[in-house]
């Protein structure tokens, strides 16, 4: 179990401690500053010593100014090898720690803390002082993403108090302006971005840039830096001379530094006048498509919420605001990559079309099957609406809604008398969330069933992609995403989105949608089971070689508070164990070795 959450004193606190440690580190060495003009705002680096001002210089060379008197942020960065000073102890304990890098139990609005494990750095940042903290056991063995994008963490803390956005995208264009090219790794924005900056087009950025939304959609440039992986060098003959390293090594990119080449067309600040997500295609020519909104907005939000620490309601809000503003489409990206900027520059010559001439919802589908929807409920009176009103707002035009009581003492069942549509709603004793499950499996009228906790809700448009996903590929049996974990703050009464959801309860039964027929082949959930039944479920439709597809998409918001089953339960509670020994247990036999 993770421990009690930390005060906000306690915070402060560590952060004061840590940024002593830093004075101490200046103390023993000295002191280097370097100011840089970023997305309207001066920020300094302060560097404990010379040790790491090379390592997180070359990439902002571009914005680099001269010293300013008074800064709008100040980065003190520091390493314990060259100053001899130690970093102090973790100040949680380590299932604490995120793969994205926060905090569990570091909810403090003023002081944000991070620990990342791909450099094994410390961050922080007093949102008050406006002063942010790194710290590396040793600047010699940074890993190249970090010289690529260097302090990437803190320039997301300190840029969004001032209505700015870091994004995971490319950025190019003309003197009319830029294309916000978005989406996650392997899509082709690099390559985009590369190819464009061969051809003469300006370049706004190539895997993280900042974005402003008033008053206009605005780009701008954060890293003069890009990652190819290596077998792509080839479409690049001329780039190879801009390679930081003369032989990459095995399972990295080569970077490139773009300044010394390309400084005249990269430029501190664009407009933008319209998102796209690219994707290869089968021709020569590429092409602009109108996307579906939502299709952009999911692009563009999902790898940069799972990078940034603390990245929640609020950077959704940006996101959700940002593709509301502009055209949405689809680039499509041929063969002929010597048309591609053509394509790019005849576009915005031509004027990305207007807002209302979107397309602003998913494209029908072909067809529409039935889908059977089970929400088992214990005492879920005050949550029943929102759930059945987020199954709702799909818009899904083919849906049997199944509530299964599981034995309730509250209002319940006069709640569900009160929803705004006809639902199947059966009653049965306590018998556990598992029984409840299957007894709306049993019950399904659909040929696609999925599953809702009464006290969850589901994002805009999740069934219908996770349907797509199964119409498009008869062999998937299961099409699933990734569960946002959103906490209730007592003191607001609202939920604050935690955490990364790449890390958020991989194997809730409700991220996906299922072909009924699955059920026969799996079975039902383990009814023996109180919790973690879910888990087992998946463990048994792994062994059964069971074809699942999850989408790089958020398909369920998970909201927790003091009224979940399992707060405040141990491993031992949640069955966890149990389900870990009925999977050796089922090996065992299958070996011949029970």
């Amino acid at each position: 179990m993770i421990g009690k959450a930390k005060t906000e004193a306690e915070q402060v606190a560590f952060f004061e401690s840590v940024h002593a440690r830093f004075r101490q580190g200046v103390a023993n060495v000295s002191e280097v500053h370097r100011d840089y003009e970023i997305a309207g705002l001066t920020i300094r680096l302060s560097f404990a010593g010379p040790r790491l001002v090379a390592s997180f210089t070359r990439a902002l060379e571009h914005l680099e100014v001269g010293a300013v008197e008074s800064p709008d942020a100040t980065f003190c960065l520091w390493d314990s090898i060259s100053t001899g000073v130690s970093m102090l102890p973790p100040p949680c304990d380590r299932e604490a720690f995120s793969d994205r890098g926060d905090l569990w139990g570091f909810h403090s609005r003023r002081i944000k803390t991070a620990f990342h494990y791909h450099d094994y750095s410390v961050n922080l940042f007093d949102r008050d002082r406006r002063t942010g903290i790194y710290w590396v056991q040793n600047g010699d063995v940074l890993p190249y993403w970090t010289l690529a994008s260097p302090l990437r963490t803190l320039f997301y803390w300190c840029l969004e108090q001032h209505g700015r956005q870091l994004v995971h995208a490319a950025a190019v264009g003309t003197e009319e302006g830029a294309v916000l090219v978005v989406g996650k790794g392997g899509l082709g924005k690099s390559s985009t971005a590369l190819t464009c900056l061969e051809a003469g087009l300006d370049f706004i950025g190539d895997d993280y840039l900042v974005v402003a939304n008033e008053p206009e959609p605005v780009a701008y440039s954060l890293y003069a830096t890009a990652k190819v992986n290596p077998e792509d060098l080839a479409r690049f003959p001329g780039l190879r001379s801009l390679v930081s390293q003369p032989v990459v090594p095995p399972g990295e990119k080569a970077l490139l530094f773009l300044n010394s080449r390309f400084r005249p067309q990269i430029r501190r600040k664009m407009p933008i006048q319209a998102v796209a997500v690219p994707r290869v295609v089968d021709g020569e020519d590429s092409a602009f498509h109108p996307e579906a909104v939502p299709t952009v907005q999911q692009a563009a939000t999902f790898t940069t919420m799972a990078q940034l620490p603390y990245a929640g309601d609020r950077t959704h809000e940006f996101f959700a605001t940002l593709c509301d503003r502009l055209p949405a489409y689809r680039l499509e990206l041929g063969r002929d990559k010597e048309k591609l900027a053509g394509t790019i520059s005849g576009f915005l010559a031509n004027g990305a079309s207007h807002p209302s001439e979107r397309i602003a919802a998913l494209d029908p589908l072909s067809e529409t099957p039935l889908v059977s929807v089970v929400i088992p409920v214990l005492n879920g009176e005050r949550f029943v609406g929102d759930a059945v009103a987020s199954i709702l707002a799909q818009e899904y035009p083919a849906l049997e809604i199944i509530i299964v009581d599981d034995g309730s003492t509250d209002g319940t069942e006069a709640a569900v008398r009160r929803l705004p549509c006809d639902v199947h709603f059966f009653k049965q004793g306590n018998f556990g969330p598992a029984a409840a499950r299957n007894r709306g499996v049993r019950d399904a009228a659909g040929d696609f069933v999925a599953f809702l906790d009464v006290d969850d809700l589901w994002p805009a448009n999740t069934l219908r992609t996770l349907v797509e996903e199964l119409m498009h590929d008869p062999s998937l049996e299961v099409a699933h995403g990734y569960a946002q974990v959103m906490e209730l703050d007592p003191a607001s009464g609202n939920y604050e989105y935690r955490g990364n959801p790449k890390e958020s309860f991989p194997h809730s039964i409700a991220l996906g949608v299922y072909r009924k027929r699955v059920f026969d082949r799996v079975g039902l959930f383990d009814k023996t089971l109180t919790f973690g039944e879910d888990t087992d479920w998946f463990n048994r439709a792994n062994e059964n070689g069971v074809a699942m597809k999850r989408v790089d998409r958020v398909t369920l918001l998970v909201r927790r508070h003091d009224r979940n089953m399992t707060h405040e339960k141990t491993l031992v509670e949640l069955n966890m164990l149990r389900v870990f020994k009925k999977a050796i247990d089922r090996k065992r036999t299958a070996d011949g070795l029970a």
